[in-house]
């Protein structure tokens, strides 16, 4: 999520204080510190309503907000908003059992993710895929931790937990702030948060300014997502809408994303048909270069439509920045290189959404209350969990499809705040 509110904040602003990212870093790491080392001493621990009273104040955010919405973004308010006030609930009502209960909370969704983080690396296998592993193993062991009760039997886990998150998070964003330290004077963030970003030329193309300001041109985009089979997999069949599913013949399908806009079409499609039989697809996930095929570019959605079939969703983003997106694309279709996990269509899309989003809210976050409002808007919390899905895993159709329907949300909120507009409808299904 820090990832993304980068982007969002823009090279620009980002490029001249990335220190102050490496403190925040710090200081969330400190803070993290401060309440584990507290929740471990029996003199000193805070009482476990101090914890509860951010949530509660989230979840009747969230609760406020969502009668202002429509849709599925009401449906995602409305839910963060009851697992809120439940666990608050059992911190305040029943703080042992609260805590050991949010111990094994915090314990499920550790395991569980490192073990998806370690799982994906080790199928995908992209650059750096030993230390990820590594990484998901250490994961794995503070969640075997937080069902353990020692040393403070369940009285002081909420405060470890929440310690021990926070100081997860602040690490990362240290490591963050060192990136950005390498931004070059025409580069979006995203070039230095995201693997694989293509080079660019080393002077400013034309229209770009030495301190690397580019002048913004507003525009609406679509985003057209092929499904594997021809329809839209519930979340809970996780692997059909995330990874792969059987097509209409039987055989193995990860779908097709696209993303139509002013004056350019990003589709990226393998030049020669890959082999996606069920006994060697593990081996055609890995992101090696032996892997790798020749691709080709898609001229127009028309095209497409025409020698294929219409897109199975759309989802329609106002407000990118659609000339820095048009020169991503132009650096990015210098290489025609297609892989099935590395180098795909989705990848293609996702990208270009980023491409298009630096810089989106510098002008908004001037405010001071901007960035706080930010942070706790639901829809910026999905993006952000689809960008660290992608990045552990591989950029798919459905994970593309769920982060271009938040960002389409996410985008109109200074006018949101502005002008007290509705959010539009969800995407829909032709």
């Amino acid at each position: 999520m820090v990832e993304l509110v980068l982007i969002l904040l823009g090279a620009r602003l980002v490029r001249r204080k990335w220190w102050l990212v490496g403190f925040a870093g710090a200081a969330w790491c400190g803070l993290g510190l401060f309440f584990f080392v507290n929740a471990l001493v029996d003199e000193f621990r805070m009482r476990p309503i101090y914890f509860a009273i951010p949530l509660a104040i989230d979840g009747a955010l969230c609760l406020v907000g969502a009668f202002g919405s429509v849709g599925g973004v009401r449906l995602l308010r409305l839910g963060k908003a009851a697992v809120l006030t439940a666990l608050c609930a059992l911190i305040l009502l029943h703080p042992w059992k609260g805590g050991m209960i949010v111990g094994f909370l915090v314990g499920t969704f550790l395991i569980a993710d490192g073990l998806w983080r370690g799982a994906s690396a080790y199928v995908v296998r992209p650059a750096g895929w030993r230390r990820a592993c590594i990484f998901a193993a250490v994961e794995v062991v503070f969640g075997i931790w937080s069902y353990i009760p020692w040393p403070t039997n369940w009285e002081g886990e909420v405060g470890a937990d929440i310690g021990t998150l926070l100081v997860v998070s602040g690490f990362g964003a240290c490591i963050v702030a060192m990136r950005l330290r390498r931004l070059g004077p025409a580069d979006p963030v995203a070039k230095v948060l995201t693997r694989g970003w293509p080079d660019e030329p080393d002077a400013p193309e034309e229209g770009v300014s030495d301190d690397g300001a580019e002048p913004s041109s507003s525009g609406s985009v679509v985003v057209h997502v092929w499904t594997p089979t021809g329809q839209l997999v519930s979340i809970r069949r996780s692997v059909s809408r995330y990874v792969a599913a059987f097509d209409e013949q039987g055989r193995v399908s990860t779908g097709h994303a696209a993303l139509e806009g002013p004056q350019v079409y990003i589709s990226h499609y393998p030049a020669v048909e890959i082999d996606r039989s069920r006994a060697d697809f593990h081996k055609t996930l890995r992101a090696t270069h032996d892997n790798d095929v020749p691709g080709i570019f898609q001229p127009s959605y028309a095209a497409e439509r025409a020698d294929w079939c219409a897109s199975t969703l759309q989802v329609r983003i106002d407000g990118l920045n659609t000339k820095a997106l048009a020169r991503f694309w132009s650096a990015y279709r210098r290489d025609t290189t297609y892989n099935l996990t590395d180098r795909n269509c989705s990848v293609a899309v996702a990208r270009a959404l980023d491409a298009g989003l630096d810089g989106l809210f510098a002008e908004a976050a001037r405010s001071p209350a901007f960035l706080p409002r930010l942070l706790l808007v639901p829809e910026l919390w999905v993006a952000g969990f689809m960008r660290e899905r992608a990045t552990s895993m591989a950029w798919t159709p459905g994970l593309a499809l769920d982060y271009a329907r938040a960002l389409s949300h996410l985008v109109e909120l200074p006018r949101r705040l502005s002008r007290g507009s509705q959010p539009r409808p969800e995407a829909t299904a032709r």
